[in-house]
């Protein structure tokens, strides 16, 4: 019987993603159709999510919010469940999970059909816990993933929001066909690009690893769209390495967390030429000047070292969180397993027994 790693997901990532934007009309369409029935209806929609189905929210926000011309609010499940005040049956939920066994997500949907509002769960192809609860059901195409810390299954749930997004524009009139198609072009550019990230990533981790297993702890710096994408990196650093990462927006970086810094203090700096750039260009090579620790997945005009990862990023304006989170992920993976790290060994490993998270045992 195979072992499955997290890097077997990783390198499943392009293939996965092409299969899922090449049966997007058929994976999609009931909720299209939905959208485009109520969409004079919904005022809101929540996307609702725990861990790293929460994280896909946060990078799924700006370009759902930009095509479905609606206010989209992610909220943590438990929140949704238990804090969230002012949701009302005009506002439609989306809530993810890859297994479907989320308890807090299975409260959050609960609470949605409380509340009577339209709602959907993207999930796993199977009768799991929380698509019996949920009104309707948007299958997350990645398959199952046999390891604790997901990465093929977060690309696939940034895309399904992407993918639903178009579809339910298209559909409601709101995209041109000529739009529509020009979308779909660029999202199939990007991710036809990720095997050869992938690549570029194994070979910067390997170039710069003498250094790199040393890093126990770090900080992970972003902006704009790939904020969810820091969170995301910092997430999976934390359930593999076992050790301090953290993630933080460039500016609120600058904002009080920059003076925690230390000789030992690593910083990642997610890079894509888009706008707030400028300011992460001149940050990095402020920390370059000043530390041996500054790494940057993205180019550094001015900055010739190995630390930067340049690679071959197409840094598309909305799609672009499909190629940075590749490099972290790997980074996550390469670290722990540099640093002899065993996944199966849990720390305090009684509280699993104590706070359930699961509703139903995953295999």
């Amino acid at each position: 019987m195979k072992t499955w790693s997290m890097i077997d997901y990783i390198d499943e990532t392009e293939d996965t993603l092409k299969k899922m934007i090449a049966n997007r009309e058929q994976l999609y369409n009931n909720f299209a159709q939905t959208f485009a029935d109520n969409t004079n209806k919904y005022h809101n929609i929540y996307l609702v999510g725990s861990g790293t189905s929460f994280n896909s929210c946060i990078t799924a926000q700006p370009f759902m919010e930009k095509i479905l011309k609606k206010h989209i609010i992610p909220v943590n499940s438990y929140n949704f469940a238990h804090y969230e005040q002012l949701a009302t049956s005009a506002d439609l939920v989306i809530a993810i999970t890859q297994e479907g066994e989320s308890t807090n997500t299975i409260a959050a949907l609960n609470r949605a059909n409380s509340l009577n509002c339209d709602n959907f769960v993207i999930t796993e192809d199977r009768d799991n816990s929380c698509s019996q609860v949920a009104q309707n059901k948007i299958v997350l195409a990645c398959g199952f993933e046999h390891v604790g810390p997901k990465t093929k299954g977060y690309s696939a749930s940034i895309l399904t929001f992407y993918l639903i997004a178009l579809e339910a524009a298209k559909k409601a009139g709101q995209l041109t066909v000529k739009e529509y198609d020009e979308y779909i072009d660029r999202l199939e550019k990007t991710v036809n690009n990720l095997n050869e990230i992938i690549k570029e990533s194994k070979n910067w981790f390997k170039e710069n690893s003498a250094d790199l297993k040393n890093c126990h702890h770090g900080y992970l710096l972003g902006y704009g769209n790939n904020k969810g994408t820091i969170m995301e990196g910092a997430l999976k650093s934390l359930e593999t390495v076992r050790d301090y990462f953290q993630p933080f927006e460039v500016e609120e970086f600058l904002h009080g967390p920059i003076a925690s810094m230390h000789e030992e203090t690593y910083t990642i700096i997610v890079a894509p030429v888009n706008y707030g750039y400028e300011r992460a260009n001149k940050l990095f090579k402020a920390l370059n000047e000043q530390t041996d620790h500054a790494y940057s997945i993205g180019s550094q005009e001015g900055i010739s070292s190995n630390h930067v990862l340049k690679g071959s990023f197409l840094n598309d304006a909305d799609f672009c969180p499909l190629e940075y989170c590749i490099p972290l992920q790997l980074f996550a993976y390469l670290l722990y397993t540099g640093q002899g790290k065993d996944l199966n060994v849990r720390n305090y490993p009684d509280t699993k027994d104590v706070l359930i998270t699961k509703a139903n045992s995953v295999k």
